[in-house]
């Protein structure tokens, strides 16, 4: 009886899991990840400062997410990564141990968003950064 009650545990687990809506976070990360777009914007006092977008990436910028957590940087800038699907946060982690934080907005087979909204106060204004970068799998 217990196995019987272990196969349809783990049936309905697989169910939920292969039917996952396509922006939600299905695990899949590891492969390789060129980026394709990066907005920037930046908002003082309520009012927009400035928007920057950057669509200049080329085959050198691919990131490749190994299953082990280390990370090929074609940037050369990230080595590891930890990924939490429960909170949808990925962090990039630096030689030095230092790591940033992003939230996934969208991973699928074929597409990862991922954000960081910071604020600060910046002579005696309120400054909010938003950091958006989009990747293809390649």
């Amino acid at each position: 009886m217990n196995s019987i009650y272990s196969l349809l545990v783990s049936s309905f687990l697989y169910l939920a899991c292969t039917n996952a809506k396509p922006n939600q976070t299905n695990g899949k990360i590891t492969g390789r990840w060129l980026p394709v777009k990066s907005v920037m914007s930046c908002v003082e006092d309520g009012k927009k400062t400035f928007d920057k977008t950057d669509s200049s990436f080329s085959p050198n910028d691919v990131m490749v997410f190994k299953d082990n957590g280390v990370l090929e940087d074609g940037g050369q800038r990230y080595e590891a990564y930890t990924i939490d699907l429960q909170t949808k946060q990925l962090t990039l982690q630096e030689g030095g141990g230092y790591g940033i934080t992003f939230k996934i907005r969208t991973m699928n087979p074929e597409e990862l968003v991922i954000f960081r909204e910071d604020e600060e106060i910046f002579k005696n204004k309120k400054r909010q950064m938003k950091l958006e970068i989009y990747f293809r799998r390649i």
